[in-house]
């Protein structure tokens, strides 16, 4: 019997991301003068998907955005047979404020990314459901989020839903909760989802508490991953309600080097871990680890997908 090839579907947005350098980032109504400022390639979907195809992994966008950025994914091997390009509609746009210590704000425009409809996702049904992994944020609309979730819920492809940017919409919410198999919550994010502001991210006891009602609370979620900086992640799975393991970056990931730029570190992150999933098959704590240590090397670097490290840049170990 032939092989069936592996690979990832990313639905989501694409972005331009303009980054401005400064020493501290200014307060509403103050006027600083910036240290530098750069243009890069961004958007959760697209990050993802870049970071999973720069270790080597086949992955497919959905997306609507301009021709630089359809180039860029091909350039980097990513495929874009459902991808379209929108007449006359801005691509979208990410303002990115960058302080000294590697902090940022960031205020998106959707542009063009709103436009990506169920219909869209419908017409990439066979996609969706051949792959390994499906990828999801909350950068588009919410019900074409929820349309590819519960397309692949249809067949064997599992799901990762990065929930961010968090919403308000519970409903919907709830409603996208019941066909993903992989959480994944910052500490904003597990505060609020979670509805337990006593929740201390300083204290992994209580992050573990956290995500624990996250699962009692959405019963169709098999593992909830906590990402926590460069404090690394908390991972607590269903079958372990009442344990938790804490997964760090090896103390070599970075070579030494300092922080200049967490921008785009989550996404590397998530492109990372559905590429290990993917390829290697590795249990979930181990590919958390190796993906930790792939987001590491970015944030020594600037940008976003310019920040991200190919294949041949990782450890031995990691090379997989």
């Amino acid at each position: 019997m032939e092989r069936q090839e592996r690979y990832i579907c990313v639905i989501g947005a694409s972005n331009w991301d303009m980054f401005t350098y400064c020493d501290r980032i200014p307060v509403i109504g103050e006027t600083i003068k910036g240290t530098d400022f750069k243009v890069s390639f961004g958007g959760k979907a697209a990050n993802q998907a870049v970071q999973a195809s720069l270790l080597n992994t086949k992955s497919l966008g959905d997306d609507v955005f301009g021709n630089n950025t359809l180039n860029n994914f091909k350039i980097r091997g990513v495929s874009v047979e459902h991808v379209n390009i929108v007449p006359g509609v801005p691509s979208g746009c990410a303002s990115i404020t960058v302080d000294k210590e590697g902090s940022n704000n960031i205020i998106i425009v959707g542009g063009s990314n709103d436009l990506l409809g169920e219909q869209d996702v419908i017409e990439a049904t066979k996609t969706i459901q051949n792959a390994s992994y499906l990828l999801c944020q909350l950068e588009v609309n919410l019900k074409t989020t929820l349309k590819a979730l519960s397309i692949a819920k249809e067949s064997k492809c599992k799901t990762i839903l990065n929930v961010s940017p968090v919403t308000n919409d519970t409903e919907m919410l709830m409603n996208m909760l019941g066909c993903v198999d992989i959480l994944i919550v910052n500490e904003v994010e597990l505060i609020k989802l979670s509805n337990d502001h006593q929740v201390d991210v300083e204290n992994l006891e209580s992050v573990h508490h956290g995500a624990r009602e996250l699962l009692r609370l959405h019963i169709m979620v098999s593992d909830v991953i906590v990402t926590l900086g460069a404090k690394g992640c908390v991972l607590v799975n269903r079958l372990s309600i009442d344990k938790y393991q804490h997964i760090k970056h090896r103390d070599n990931a970075t070579m030494g080097k300092p922080v200049v730029d967490t921008t785009g570190a989550g996404d590397s992150f998530i492109g990372a871990l559905a590429h290990y999933l993917t390829t290697s098959m590795l249990p979930l704590a181990e590919s958390i680890e190796r993906a930790c240590n792939v987001a590491a090397i970015c944030v020594t670097r600037y940008g976003t997908q310019t920040s991200y490290a190919t294949f041949l840049e990782l450890s031995p170990e990691d090379q997989i």
